[in-house]
């Protein structure tokens, strides 16, 4: 019920051309840099379809709720298209929430937390597309006749697990601290000779993004990556395979893990940080074999860059995750967990 004098908020009316014109809006700024393109524009529409007729009527208003609403029922539900085309999604709607934020002057931190809740989305939906589903007016029945499930986890217990995957655990969740990484040498222990030339092609190069454009943090934990592949598996490096893309490679993965690159607030994007390797285009490919060589699965990130390991962090990465969880810990009950 309304309080005595209150007042219904109006539901804005969006035509066509007021659609249009936010699309051009978002796709020619930064937020939307490389991604304006036929498939993005179309997975647009429905983005803002869902947050104009389905959402809170503004589709530039954007949540952890609306993003769960978003990425866990209404998409894979509504919208019938081949896997390929849906799967692009989560990196088209980060980009949209940061611009929809910019433009309403929402908080970064409250932008963190929504874009937080895409990660934490994304892996069930990307199965959720590639899997057999209902669709339609059938998924609408079905939803009508399945009985509520009394079981699902509280969104902030979800969250709370999102974290526990960036750094190896609910116990190094709790543990965490944001303490600066050491300036730190090498680990040779456990490197087969035979690798040792090759890996110290790739450590120099790896050594200099880190003097050139990042800090000795980023240094420390490129270094244990690296060292853990080398033991993990030696035979990545006994391949014809470039020490600079190898190094690329190392570096590309410890700054998405960091948040260090690829986000608008990051002010460096890819390009940049490979610039004193020379090396251009994706290194996503050469990086698979070292992340699963560091126990990551490449085909379950899903956009993210979760390795588990709380040691391969920057404080300032770390500072940023100890926020999120003491929060979602206040909202949830400590004493729950």
């Amino acid at each position: 019920m309304l309080p005595a004098g209150g007042v219904v908020p109006e539901r804005l009316e969006w035509t066509d051309g007021d659609r249009l014109t936010l699309a051009d809006a978002f796709f020619g700024s930064p937020f939307a840099a490389g991604l304006d393109g036929r498939d993005n524009r179309d997975l647009l529409d429905s983005v803002l379809w869902f947050g104009i007729d389905y959402g809170p009527g503004d589709p530039l208003r954007w949540s952890p709720v609306n993003v769960e609403i978003l990425l866990s029922d209404w998409f894979p539900r509504k919208i019938l298209a081949e896997p390929d085309f849906l799967s692009q999604l989560p990196g088209l709607l980060r980009a949209f929430i940061r611009f929809s934020h910019s433009e309403r002057g929402i908080r970064p931190s409250l932008t963190a937390q929504t874009l937080a809740a895409v990660d934490l989305w994304e892996p069930a939906f990307q199965r959720t597309i590639r899997s057999s589903r209902l669709q339609g007016r059938a998924a609408l029945i079905a939803g009508m006749l399945e009985p509520a499930d009394d079981d699902d986890l509280d969104y902030e217990e979800v969250m709370l697990e999102g974290l526990d995957e960036a750094v190896g655990g609910r116990a190094q969740l709790l543990a965490l601290t944001d303490a600066p990484l050491p300036n730190e040498a090498f680990e040779w222990t456990g490197v087969a000779e035979d690798i040792r030339p090759v890996i110290g092609e790739i450590l120099e190069a790896c050594d200099r993004v880190a003097e050139e454009i990042l800090d000795v943090e980023h240094r420390t934990a490129m270094r244990r990556f690296l060292s853990r592949a080398a033991v993990g598996d030696p035979a990545i490096f006994r391949r014809k395979a470039s020490p600079q893309r190898g190094a690329a490679a190392v570096t590309w993965v410890i700054a998405r893990a960091n948040d260090t690159v690829g986000g608008y607030w990051s002010g460096l994007t890819v390009q940049d940080l490979l610039a004193p390797l020379g090396v251009s285009g994706s290194v996503s490919q050469r990086a698979e074999p070292l992340l699963r060589a560091n126990g990551v699965n490449p085909h379950r990130l899903y956009g993210s860059m979760k390795l588990g390991a709380a040691d391969l962090l920057t404080s300032r990465k770390r500072a940023s995750i100890i926020q999120q969880r003491d929060r979602y810990l206040g909202d949830y009950g400590e004493g729950t967990i």
